[in-house]
């Protein structure tokens, strides 16, 4: 089986390409690079590994929480490829990548910033159990200090100044690749035969997208 991974979530844009198990492909764009050229860098790399896109049998998708525009564009380029190949579709929430990265048994926090001027995160807990991840609550949006910790270890996948001013136990898996922490959840979902329809697909929001007033 061969599986694209498409995370746009972040500035920090990657992909891969699994063949039968094994990594053949694995991309993390510089965060200067926006994923309006996601399409390009991706198309790029499978003719620089000789390739072909037309091989792919599932997609798996980082479906949010996260940037308004690299969901938007890493959404239209899943369902691409899945209407073209007739593939497909492994929708994983952001959040729950987030959270997979760690491997201690401890329970955790994950957040994603929201990007809005009212300093929102996105934010679920998880617990981590002989390496096996489970959460335990709801998708939620709120301020920091409106989500109650109870000595959480807070995971955040872009380093947030605001965090660590608060005082609080955040460790910062920026510099770990999403890809791997992506592929064993989508293993997982294609186990349980967890598809999404990619004509009905939509990126996870938890909020409405209001565009800043023009001065």
């Amino acid at each position: 089986m061969n599986i694209l991974l498409i995370d746009s979530s972040s500035k920090n844009i990657e992909f891969a390409f699994s063949e039968n198990s094994k990594i053949s492909i694995n991309k993390k764009l510089d965060s200067e690079i926006n994923a309006d050229s996601l399409i390009f860098q991706l198309l790029t790399e499978f003719d620089n590994s000789n390739k072909s896109i037309k091989n792919v049998d599932v997609v798996s998708l980082s479906n949010g929480p996260g940037s308004f525009t690299g969901l938007r564009i890493g959404s239209a380029i899943a369902k691409g490829i899945c209407f073209a190949n007739n593939c497909k579709l492994v929708e994983i929430n952001t959040l729950d990548i987030v959270a997979n990265k760690c491997k201690d048994d401890v329970d955790v926090i994950a957040l994603v910033f929201s990007n809005s001027r009212t300093e929102e995160f996105y934010y679920a807990e998880y617990t981590v159990d002989n390496s096996k991840l489970q959460r335990t609550s709801e998708y939620g949006i709120r301020k920091i200090d409106e989500i109650s910790t109870n000595d959480k270890i807070i995971l955040i996948n872009e380093n947030n100044t605001l965090l660590f001013l608060k005082d609080l136990d955040v460790i910062d898996v920026s510099g770990l690749s999403n890809i791997q922490s992506q592929i064993e959840l989508t293993m997982d979902y294609i186990k349980r035969n967890q598809f999404s329809d990619y004509r009905t697909s939509e990126p996870f929001y938890m909020k409405d997208f209001i565009p800043l007033a023009k001065r």
